[in-house]
């Protein structure tokens, strides 16, 4: 009987946290790896996978997507699949509920591990936009009761005061719930001002930063003066901070107006004003006629960006209520944010993520590998950036990298393509030649989840966000 479910033969093991860099065989057993050596056997394992020419590394983190929420032309639970396709073995949703979440799993589940931020929208998913900090308290102790690993702000679209802002970031910290933020307060904006808050906001406390390259596009400064003040502003709070960027071009933000026809997300203001355009519904309707603004659509089970008449047919019968994408995000600022690194020699902006999942922008292998092929990263930083680092960031101890007992999160890259082609899950075929293999996933929760899980009836795992890089000496 063979002792190995599986053996990954002759691939090039991408491992930084064992500093592993060449051609190893990888056997796996009951779901974790078992042994990591140039050659193993082949007749002690089950099923083996050639791997010749490929770059095989732990399973990639995306440590920022959206799978739940709410959304008026598309099933958010579709980038479950979008994900899986992608070669993310693992990810955080930063937009919606635990709940959400979970019925995503049981009706789109693609097989990915999946963790939630549970986003504060106030008059939805919190009462208003000024909660006294005794309701704060009882808010995050449900969250994480109800399966949430922590807290997400929206400031680009649901801004708080700055005392209120604070307040949750405390609040968060006190419960060691994880916070995540897209920046921006009632005070300021989702760009570099609202960015230069976040070290008052925090002092000793901790605090995850959202894609920091979406508040490097120019709107205050040129954008490479932002990116300069952006990774200052980083470097400043060094250990308390987490970070990502994300690669993609196009955004995704609301194209929702009030009853005065004007535009309400911070977001969809400032890509507005980046073009001269007014922010107001011909101000959106000029630049989609433009060529400027899409919307993001469903169709035929498919997540897509449309322009054109079908853009404007679409925006004009939701009565603007839908998502729209401009080409916002500058290249350069993402590559030098996403390449930083400070006097120690360590990334300033610990992980790449994509914003996405059902957002259509899951490119992180192909935009990352292409950093490689530029120079601008070695492969073993790219392996950094996509899973070893996001598994510091959330406490994924037995992730993000191949000692033996980790997690058999594995995700086969085609250097020559520079996409994932295959990927396991805790040992089990999860993408097969562009092909999603298995079906539901595994709900990420703090301790205080445990018995929402159960009832719930989806597979779960404890993360112990103590042993975070964020509340890590805290």
């Amino acid at each position: 009987m063979p002792k190995y479910d599986l053996l990954i033969s002759s691939g090039t093991i991408l491992d930084p946290a064992n500093n592993r860099n060449d051609i190893f065989d990888i056997a796996v057993e009951n779901g974790r790896i078992a042994r990591v050596e140039p050659e193993i056997d082949h007749d002690s394992a089950a099923k083996v996978v050639d791997a010749t020419g490929q770059w095989v590394m732990p399973g990639m983190i995306d440590g920022h997507v959206h799978v739940a929420g709410r959304r008026t032309t598309w099933d958010p639970a579709l980038g479950h699949k979008m994900l899986a396709l992608a070669g993310v073995t693992t990810a955080i949703d930063f937009g919606g509920t635990p709940e959400q979440l979970i019925d995503g799993l049981h009706r789109k589940g693609a097989g990915i591990n999946i963790g939630g931020l549970y986003a504060l929208r106030p008059g939805d998913t919190i009462p208003n936009d000024d909660p006294p900090p005794h309701e704060v308290r009882d808010l995050v102790s449900d969250a994480l009761q109800r399966g949430a690993l922590g807290i997400k702000m929206l400031g680009g679209y649901h801004p708080f005061t700055p005392d209120v802002t604070a307040n949750i970031i405390e609040t968060c910290n006190e419960q060691r719930a994880y916070i995540g933020f897209h920046v921006g307060t009632k005070e300021t904006g989702s760009r570099l001002d609202g960015l230069r808050e976040v070290p008052e906001f925090v002092g000793n406390g901790r605090l995850h930063v959202a894609h920091i390259n979406a508040y490097t596009r120019g709107s205050i400064l040129e954008p490479l003066e932002e990116v300069k003040e952006a990774l200052e502003i980083l470097t400043s709070k060094k250990g308390q901070l987490n970070s990502e960027v994300h690669q993609a071009v196009p955004n995704g933000t609301s194209g929702l107006c009030d009853s005065d026809g004007n535009v309400m997300a911070n977001v969809a203001q400032n890509c507005l004003k980046l073009r001269g355009y007014p922010t107001t519904i011909e101000g959106v309707k000029q630049a989609i006629n433009d060529g400027y603004a899409t919307v993001i659509r469903e169709k035929d089970g498919i997540i897509s960006r449309t322009g054109g008449e079908e853009a404007l047919t679409i925006f004009e019968e939701l009565n603007t209520d839908c998502s729209l994408s401009f080409p916002v995000n500058l290249p350069q600022s993402a590559m030098l944010l996403t390449t930083a690194k400070d006097k120690d020699g360590e990334f300033i902006v610990d992980a790449v993520a994509s914003d996405g999942g059902s957002h259509p922008r899951n490119i992180n292998i192909e935009s990352t590998i292409a950093l490689v092929r530029f120079g601008a990263l070695s492969p073993l930083e790219m392996a950094k950036k996509l899973t070893w680092n996001p598994s510091r960031m959330f406490g994924l101890r037995n992730k993000g990298h191949f000692s033996e007992g980790a997690d058999a999160d594995i995700t086969v890259i085609d250097p020559n393509l520079g996409k994932a082609i295959q990927t396991f899950i805790s040992g089990e075929a999860a993408l097969v030649n562009g092909e999603i293999a298995t079906t539901g996933g595994t709900l990420l929760i703090t301790p205080d989840g445990r018995a929402s899980a159960i009832n719930s009836g989806v597979d779960h795992q404890v993360v112990d966000l103590t042993r975070s890089k964020l509340y890590k000496n805290f």
